[in-house]
């Protein structure tokens, strides 16, 4: 898969997330600043939608079990070991934001595997 338009810059809210569906997968979007994250939309614990949540800086928390991630890494803040959420290749043309779900830009397991 290639990247696909999911949204407008201007959509996305700067004090919470988007939520967006691209070939099966929810994904929530973040606008920090000029930069849009796209992370999987879905809270480990039990699946809860993530973007529902507050985002606070570049952390989102989720509204049902207060466990907080960064929208940029997928790890949660202050502990930063296991497997973060999925977190996906963003690109951002004018106002038209495009992700790549094929493109995990956070796979611990990839990172080992160039090691």
């Amino acid at each position: 898969m290639a990247f696909v338009p999911v949204a407008r810059l201007s959509e996305i809210p700067i004090d919470r997330g988007m939520r967006v569906v691209v070939d099966g997968v929810g994904v929530g979007l973040y606008r920090i600043g000029d930069e849009v994250h796209a992370m999987e939309d879905a809270c480990p614990h039990q699946g809860f939608p993530l973007h529902d949540g507050h985002l606070e800086g570049c952390v989102i928390i989720c509204r049902v079990h207060g466990w907080p991630f960064d929208v940029r890494t997928g790890f949660d803040p202050d502990n930063p070991d296991g497997f973060p959420i999925p977190c996906f290749a963003v690109e951002v043309e004018a106002d038209e934001v495009r992700i790549d779900v094929t493109k995990q830009t956070n796979d611990p397991r990839a990172n080992r595997r160039r090691s």
